[in-house]
């Protein structure tokens, strides 16, 4: 259905049928009636690139998370304790400027497809999040122009069209570290994600920084390592490696790099015998509604999904309306430690 067929229905020009969809005067009552009700009766919706050719502003920002698994099962970082928040958070903030958000979870099979949105004029900017996106791609969307917002992607906006925003993500890290020093730990671990995501990357820092305030040092060879970051799977396998290998000189306590990984750390603990936090103490980077309600309730750092939201989204509409903007790269420092029952208290003689 396209608007020459509502016009054909309704028995009016072409031109009619887009002078009522786009608010114009010039028509009559009685004619908007007709063409408004041959609208409703086929459920038409305009086409979006059709609709900003005929001069109607766009208002539709594009979501993209990137989900580099390779089995549909692992396809599910949208569902993860990060993304729930964030999506509903991005759609109010959106909506409230008036803007609709189009979401999109992008796989090595559909890829093409965020270009094809871009390309189409169906959305007037992105925000592009999750796995780290393909250099090359990243290249070229840049060099098409589109207004994009990258968070936890890269450190440095290659171009004025592109809005680089990352958590301090180091001050995250630290914070777990300093939380299990403060409680008599000293023999830590860390299960985190991929080495090309700066996010995993900068909370292990993070954690080595607390460490050597503290005149400690973290074995990375022993008690580091590394998982899907955006999957509890990952977690669990990451910490049946290093324990397995840690049976004869076990960590005292284990710092998990995201929400997702500390769910699934928290179960291969268990499988494998041992009790949080009687042996081994817990610590989680991000947040989870759920760890209030866990036995033992789980102690982490947690982030503002709010703030991620509030930035990406209004940074890019700054973008969108005004062609530029004064600042393109920002980083968001707010975290909070919310203690609980995970971490034992140790002996800090």
């Amino acid at each position: 259905m396209n608007s020459g067929e509502i016009a054909k229905l309704a028995k009016v020009s072409r031109s009619t049928v887009s002078r009522v969809l786009n608010h114009h005067a010039g028509v009559t009552d009685k004619m908007r009636e007709r063409v408004e009700a041959v609208i409703r009766e086929q459920n038409y919706v305009p086409d979006a690139a059709a609709r900003k050719l005929a001069g109607k502003e766009n208002r539709i920002i594009g979501l993209f998370i990137i989900d580099t698994a390779d089995t549909y099962e692992e396809h599910n970082i949208c569902t993860t304790p990060f993304y729930n928040d964030y999506i509903a958070q991005s759609i109010d903030i959106a909506n409230s400027r008036g803007y609709d958000l189009l979401i999109r979870v992008v796989h090595h099979q559909n890829s093409d497809e965020l270009e094809h949105l871009f390309q189409n004029r169906s959305i007037a900017g992105g925000i592009i999040m999750g796995d780290r996106m393909n250099d090359s791609l990243l290249e070229h969307l840049t060099g098409r122009q589109y207004r994009m917002v990258l968070y936890n992607q890269i450190t440095e906006s290659p171009a004025a069209n592109v809005v680089v925003v990352n958590y301090n993500n180091f001050k995250c890290g630290r914070m777990a570290g300093e939380e299990l020093i403060r409680r008599g730990h000293k023999r830590i671990a860390m299960v985190t994600g991929e080495t090309n995501k700066i996010c995993a990357m900068e909370r292990l820092e993070g954690l080595k920084a607390a460490m050597r305030g503290a005149s400690l040092t973290l074995d990375c060879d022993r008690y580091v390592e590394c998982g899907a970051f955006h999957r509890q799977s990952g977690g669990y396998e990451a910490t049946r490696r290093l324990l397995k290998r840690n049976l004869d000189h076990m960590p005292t306590a284990i710092c998990a790099g995201s929400a997702a990984m500390m769910m699934g750390t928290m179960q291969a603990v268990i499988d494998m015998g041992f009790q949080i936090p009687q042996d081994i103490s817990l610590i989680g980077i991000d947040g989870n509604s759920l760890s209030q309600y866990t036995v033992p309730t789980l102690t982490e750092v947690q982030i503002s999904r709010k703030r991620v939201a509030l930035v990406t989204v209004t940074r890019l509409i700054e973008l969108i309306e005004n062609g530029e903007t004064p600042q393109h790269e920002y980083e968001i420092s707010e975290a909070e430690l919310i203690q609980r029952d995970s971490v034992k208290i140790l002996s800090t003689e």
